[in-house]
């Protein structure tokens, strides 16, 4: 339009591409439970799903009052569940959600809003003003950022450690793509080259990068979210 050129970033694809399977999964799922009997021993998908619920669930009542938990918890588990999908669909050959800082970003500023909104109602709009100038008045600058360093440290730390993961995976790709090349080129030369070093490496590196780190970084996602909120909480 003129001089104004909008574009799609690649990922955003993905993104409503993930969030359609997990919405479609979703529905599934509850179906099945729907049409399941309450007095009989659960099967398949449906015991897999009581046994994440009961698992999130567990996991946000050692950090937080069971007050609490019931309605933290479904919070919990949503993000638990998008970011892990989205940290793994590397392994699909996908771009993973997660690469997108505006991704990240998002995720971290609604926990951010959590963790003030929850701060306000539990303290109080006045003792929660007041704690910008705790214990004295001219550290209201340290205490603002202080205030908003959650939700930077959060963003990054997750955009991070994913991107660095792919930004790693593609150099292995490129870097057994050169010696396999290397290789055909010395017994044929011209001949068309195929990457037969990659499926040997990359499957270690992907088991370490994709399942691991992305499993680690959305538990320390949603670790932080939790110990956050609940350090706004009125200690018992």
């Amino acid at each position: 339009m003129g001089p104004i050129t909008i574009t799609i970033q690649k990922e955003v694809p993905y993104i409503i591409g993930i969030v359609t399977l997990l919405c479609i999964a979703c529905v599934i799922i509850g179906n099945k439970i729907k049409k399941t009997d309450p007095l009989e021993k659960p099967k398949g998908l449906v015991m897999m799903a009581c046994w994440l619920v009961e698992l999130i669930d567990n996991t946000v009542t050692n950090t937080v009052d069971k007050k609490h938990a019931k309605r933290l918890a479904p919070y919990i588990g949503t993000i638990a569940i998008y970011i892990f999908v989205s940290n793994i669909s590397g392994l699909f050959g996908l771009f993973s959600p997660t690469q997108n800082y505006s991704v990240t970003l998002s995720l971290a500023l609604i926990t951010w809003i959590m963790i003030q909104y929850t701060s306000i109602k539990e303290n109080g709009l006045k003792a929660y003003l007041h704690g910008y100038i705790e214990p004295f008045a001219f550290l209201i600058i340290p205490n603002f950022f202080g205030r908003i360093a959650p939700l930077i440290s959060m963003s990054l730390r997750l955009f991070g450690n994913i991107l660095s993961g792919a930004i790693i995976m593609s150099l292995v790709y490129s870097f057994t793509g050169f010696i396999s090349s290397s290789i055909v080129g010395l017994f044929a030369s011209g001949a068309g080259v195929f990457n037969f070093i990659g499926p040997f490496v990359a499957p270690v590196l992907h088991a370490y990068f994709d399942v691991f780190s992305g499993f680690i970084q959305m538990f320390i996602f949603i670790t932080l979210t939790m110990v956050f909120i609940g350090n706004e909480l009125p200690q018992e």
